[in-house]
């Protein structure tokens, strides 16, 4: 018996195993094994049954282990994984392993060491630098020497083993992640009726050995009968040993229990809500909603509503209906910073019957979210992108909460999937609904919508707070920054009506948002003598200045070097910060407003584990005046008491030079903009701008969401540019750029030619990125477009073809394939 194999590797084909006779009844399709791969011993995912091993023409090996006792996909994930690597041009093991928690896999680690052979003949700098490290050292792993000898090719490490310079040896290292247990404590059979305690402690000597049983009594008589071992020692002040003792007496016995991990542990309970009528726009929506939800069919539903309307009761509700069927649901967010916020108002419907997934969790919190997932424990998963690879069983409800997010698109590693475009795909394969939420929907759910592949539910009103009427959508007002500075009344980021505009808030107690989409102090340092500007050794990028840090970082790789005291150039002391980071207005709003409670929401406050949740928790309950932050505080936040939104340079986005620039400058405006009066106070949005004629503002002035949409949709139908084209976009990466460019020249020149006499379809470079270097590798890019609904083979088949034609790269240069790229810078 054999069975195929898919491994966590950017390979597309799947291998051939054969199954010892002892493991043949512990094998399934979607259990996970150990299997050898060359000199390796690699973690894979059984995919299907193999061919009979008497058919085959080529020699097989044999399964190590089966690692599962319960297959880790279902029939459905392995359909949906399939899709995925199919769709996005990739290997299916990389697929498999970005569903699988981290920290699961089996790893092969190979150590070297040093023999007493010496070296016959003249040695190369890296053979020679490999040679003295380990002539220092000892010993040290593989990946630990390719990091401090900057990534030392395998093939040299392997020649010096072949040579007999170095030995190297192979060790299994276990998962790092497993079940977490915890010891519990009960009485022996014979000890358990009510006067056993008292009987005990008449036996004992030792005072220690009595009070742990007077702790276990009186945590019986609380009706804990098999309490921590941990609290009856701390109760009895008393230590492991006395446990052992009576144990070993045949008094006490020990039970392991297993401790869920969860992030949610640190959130109170959430009362339930009183019941409440839904608005009609929202009952209509939800009307809509059940009927395909009770036929058990399929649909996707493009759910409009502006900001204030609604959306989150609706998803509730849908998903109320979906539960009471016995199937379960997927909510997607498109920031962690959004999960805790969230959490809390479905758990304040469905309690504990709710999971969560993020990559801030820690190991051991994705392994049993993902386990118990699996296992049927929780029937409700909320999250960011990767959520929507959640092992549930039986999905009835996908909904992907501001749908028109880029965070939804993976980048890098593969797969570069959109979690958006999967949720549509997933709840097709359970024949679910999927809803796709929005106040500012993207372009192409707004085509889909119109072709009739969605149906569009509109939600065009905000829904009333209990005891008032429904708050209006704020005013927006523009401030002219240029007009500003020209009447020398701007001295900073923030304009004299901003400034007047958060005076009157702090006065009424009521709370201050102010979005400014860059972190850090100064983007750029400058030499006003000679023009230096100090630029990243890897990237091609120049240092952001930090002043809580006092130093220059990449924004890129991370590089961080100390602010130089003079110009390294002319060694002038004129070195000036120019624009300004959120640390920037930070250190403004505590010069004009000494008095204010200012949090500041970025990625350099919010690295650390649940940062995110004690920010806005502490928002939320009003210990804090003004919460200044990049685009992580425009996205779904409800405070009651924020009345003033500021939007410090709404310029910023639009400056990139991407085709969707303005889609996402309008979407990001409008959103935070909604952030602002959402219940019975007031709201106004004041945005600060150098180009105040330019038309995109107009748009977000007015709340005009379909103005906007349809200019924008007559613009890139011209252009043929998504969504009236699917667009992919080719990274070409190295440590050489001649090589680089050879290497995107040629495969470019490659895909020509398999799509010579396809009909509407264009190809554009290569051409040098616009951020040519990152983390010292040169970048190229090249840029496919194809028109919809042309004849012919699809995309996905010419991409294959021209990178099966093209081969291999050269080692340490990496051709990466993003289909409906997002970026392309």
């Amino acid at each position: 018996m054999t069975v195929q194999v898919v491994l966590p590797l950017p390979v597309e084909q799947a291998y051939t195993y054969v199954v010892p006779d002892e493991l043949a009844e512990a094998v399934h399709v979607g259990c996970r094994v150990l299997v050898p791969f060359g000199p390796r011993r690699l973690t894979g995912l059984v995919i299907d049954w193999g061919p009979a091993v008497e058919t085959l023409d080529f020699k097989t090996r044999p399964l190590l282990d089966v690692l599962d006792e319960t297959p880790a996909f279902t029939d459905e994930m392995l359909t949906l994984t399939r899709w995925i690597a199919d769709y996005y041009v990739c290997g299916w093991g990389e697929v498999v392993k970005a569903a699988l928690p981290a920290g699961t896999n089996i790893e092969d680690k190979q150590h070297l060491s040093r023999t007493t052979k010496q070296a016959n003949g003249v040695l190369s700098g890296q053979a020679r630098a490999v040679l003295d490290y380990l002539d220092t050292h000892g010993e040290a792993t593989l990946s630990g020497i390719r990091q401090q000898l900057n990534a030392v090719p395998i093939a040299l490490v392997r020649r010096l083993e072949r040579d007999g310079l170095v030995s190297i040896t192979r060790e299994l290292v276990d998962a790092k992640v497993r079940v977490k247990t915890e010891t519990h404590l009960r009485f022996a059979p014979a000890f358990r009726h009510r006067s056993a305690a008292r009987d005990i402690q008449q036996q004992l000597r030792g005072h220690k050995q009595v009070a742990v049983v007077e702790a276990m009594a009186g945590l019986a008589l609380e009706g804990t009968h098999e309490p921590r071992q941990a609290d009856v020692l701390e109760r009895a002040a008393a230590a492991s040993p006395t446990v052992r003792t009576l144990v070993n007496k045949g008094i006490l016995e020990t039970v392991e229990k297993e401790v869920i991990r969860t992030p949610l542990g640190d959130l109170p309970d959430e009362p339930a809500p009183p019941p409440r009528v839904l608005h009609p726009a929202q009952q209509q929506a939800l009307d809509a909603l059940a009927k395909p939800i009770d036929a058990g069919k399929f649909e996707t539903f493009l759910l409009h509503g502006v900001t204030g309307s609604g959306k989150t009761e609706v998803y509730i509700a849908a998903l109320k209906r979906v539960l009471a069927q016995g199937k379960t649901g997927i909510i997607l967010v498109p920031e962690i910073a959004l999960t805790p916020q969230t959490v809390r108002r479905f758990r304040a419907h469905f309690g504990d019957r709710i999971a969560v997934l993020h990559s801030r969790m820690s190991l051991g919190e994705r392994y049993d979210a993902w386990r118990h997932l699996r296992g049927g424990r929780y029937d409700v998963v909320i999250g960011p992108r990767s959520a929507v690879l959640a092992p549930l069983s039986n999905v009835g409800l996908v909904v992907v909460d501001e749908e028109h997010e880029p965070s939804y698109k993976q980048f890098d590693p593969a797969p570069r999937y959109h979690a958006r475009d999967v949720a549509v795909m997933r709840a097709h394969h359970n024949k679910a609904v999927c809803v796709l939420g929005s106040a500012t929907p993207s372009l192409e759910s707004l085509a889909n919508a119109r072709r009739g592949k969605y149906t569009l539910l509109e939600m065009p009103d905000r829904v009333p707070v209990p005891g008032h009427t429904a708050a209006p959508l704020p005013p927006v007002r523009i401030v002219d920054l240029t007009l500003e500075r020209k009447k020398h009344q701007l001295k900073g980021a923030l304009s004299v009506q901003l400034q007047d505009a958060i005076r009157q808030r702090l006065e009424r107690e009521e709370q201050v948002i102010l979005l400014q989409n860059r972190r850090g102090y100064a983007p750029i340092v400058e030499c006003q003598d000679c023009g230096w500007v100090p630029m990243c050794y890897d990237c091609s990028v120049t240092l952001t200045y930090h002043k809580a840090q006092r130093h220059l970082r990449c924004h890129y790789c991370g590089l961080a070097q100390r602010l130089p005291q003079a110009c390294p150039k002319c060694n002038s002391q004129a070195l000036k910060q120019l624009g300004e980071g959120t640390q920037r207005v930070e250190e403004e709003l505590a010069q004009v407003f000494p008095d204010a409670r200012v949090l500041r929401m970025d990625l350099d406050t919010t690295g650390k584990k649940d940062a995110h949740h004690r920010i806005l928790s502490r928002f939320g309950k009003g210990k804090a005046d003004i919460l200044i932050g990049t685009q992580m505080v425009a996205k779904g936040l409800d405070f009651p008491r924020v009345t003033l939104v500021g939007i410090i340079n709404a310029d910023m986005g639009m400056r990139l030079p991407d085709f969707r620039a303005e889609e996402r400058t309008f979407q990001l405006l409008t959103q935070v903009a909604g952030r602002a009066g959402r219940a019975e106070l007031r709201g106004e949005v004041l945005l600060q701008t150098r180009t105040p004629d330019h038309p995109l503002f107009q748009f977000v002035v007015h709340h005009d969401y379909p103005r906007f949409a349809n200019a924008a949709l007559a613009e890139r139908q011209q252009l043929d540019y998504p969504p009236f084209a699917h667009i992919v976009g080719v990274e070409f990466r190295g440590p050489k750029e001649p090589t680089v460019q050879d290497m995107a020249e040629r495969w470019t020149k490659m895909l020509g030619e398999q799509v010579q006499g396809v009909m509407g379809v264009q190809i554009l470079g290569p051409e040098p990125a616009l951020i040519g270097r990152v983390k010292r590798q040169y970048r190229y890019h090249t840029i496919l477009k194809a028109r919809r609904g042309l004849e012919g083979p699809p995309m996905q088949q010419l991409l294959r073809a021209t990178t099966a034609a093209f081969g291999s790269p050269p080692r340490h240069y990496r051709i990466a394939i993003d289909v409906d790229a997002i970026g392309l810078f």
